[in-house]
């Protein structure tokens, strides 16, 4: 889980010829998650690609590419995922008792860090064992918009499973019943030891206290550990286990401070005596880029543009930076200029567009 394209190599069927048959699917959905772990992302060779100055389309490898480039792993990135291996590898073995469950928090990042974590655990289990159509160690959520009851909450498993949820379909009565129960049965049945749930922040206080009874009874029933993601999650997981609290004996806050391991995003910084880690992503990045005019090295003397522009946030880099080179592709200049950085508009602090 080191590496995250190692893990799943193996068994990665995918060729680097095939961009024009690749459409992503939902990562909430069973075949959408899986093809996401065994896609294997490389950049395509420009000995292989349309000569330089022909005209190209948006399905051309070099743009598909550029618009979803490898990973670039930053440091808290990196580490997450190490805190997550050795958590998940005694969670794995060990037979008594709830398994640990972790939290991750921060800034636009989580996601990646989530999805990462789980990609790099499948692919792993997927190098001991070859998947089949039921084997199914890993499910992604998302909070879903209402969750006051199991019925709401067993929806979006429901969803990444499949399962129909609707009665009485033929007379258009397309009312949700709970499916809990189908769910474990699934989860069971299909070897389910990891969940990622997304967007804990969206969970009202007022149903917080049916969330984490839910999770409970999940784990109660099955071997699992959670990952739970989203801003201040770690504030709503602990206020969720201190409202789960069958004891009327008064606490402090400070009691009910869970003991899950926090993962944490933030902003790459970029001052004096820190610059080593930006400059260690813009070279990652550097080395992914796939264009006829690019000079190896050419991101580290943009490095201060680059941070003021996007304040050391990996979403806003990745998107300038996807945006920048796709462009470049298609005006013909093929490399990333301060010129073609200031036409995107993303990561742009203009006071102008300033709406506070």
């Amino acid at each position: 889980m080191d590496d995250l394209d190692t893990a799943h190599r193996v068994i990665a069927p995918d060729s680097t010829r095939q961009f024009l048959h690749y459409e992503p699917g939902l990562l909430t959905e069973r075949e959408g998650f899986n093809a996401f772990v065994r896609r294997k992302r490389e950049k395509p060779e420009l000995a292989d690609c349309a000569p330089q100055g022909a005209k190209i389309t948006d399905t051309d490898p070099r743009m598909i590419y550029h618009g979803e480039m490898i990973p670039v792993m930053t440091p808290d990135v990196e580490q997450g995922i190490k805190d997550a291996r050795r958590t998940l590898r005694t969670n794995r073995f060990r037979p008594l008792g709830k398994r640990m469950s972790m939290i991750i928090e921060g800034c636009a990042g989580k996601t990646m860090l989530l999805l990462q974590i789980g990609r790099a655990y499948q692919g792993l289990l997927e190098t001991e064992r070859r998947p089949d159509s039921v084997w199914t160690p890993v499910v992604h959520i998302n909070v879903p918009p209402r969750c006051d009851s199991n019925l709401d909450w067993s929806l979006p498993f429901a969803d990444f499973f499949r399962i129909d949820h609707t009665l009485n379909i033929e007379k258009r009565n397309y009312r949700s019943t709970d499916m809990t129960e189908p769910v474990v049965h699934h989860m069971k049945e299909s070897g389910t030891s990891l969940i990622l749930i997304d967007g804990v922040d969206r969970i009202h206080d007022s149903e917080l206290a049916t969330a984490f009874d839910y999770f409970d009874s999940l784990q109660s029933r099955l071997r699992l550990s959670i990952i739970y993601c989203g801003r201040g999650a770690a504030g709503v997981v602990n206020e969720g286990l201190h409202l789960r609290s069958r004891s009327g004996r008064s606490r402090t806050s400070e009691q009910f401070r869970s003991s899950l391991p926090v993962m944490r995003i933030s902003p790459i910084p970029f001052r004096e005596g820190l610059e080593e880690d930006w400059r260690s992503v813009l070279q990652a990045y550097d080395g992914n880029l796939t264009l006829y005019n690019h000079v190896p090295g050419a991101l580290l003397n943009l490095e201060k543009v680059l941070h003021e522009r996007t304040g050391g946030y990996m979403d806003s880099l990745d998107q300038l930076l996807c945006q920048t080179a796709q462009q470049a592709i298609e005006d013909g200049t093929e490399a990333i200029t301060e010129e073609g950085l200031n036409e995107m508009l993303v990561g742009r602090q203009d006071a102008e567009d300033n709406w506070a």
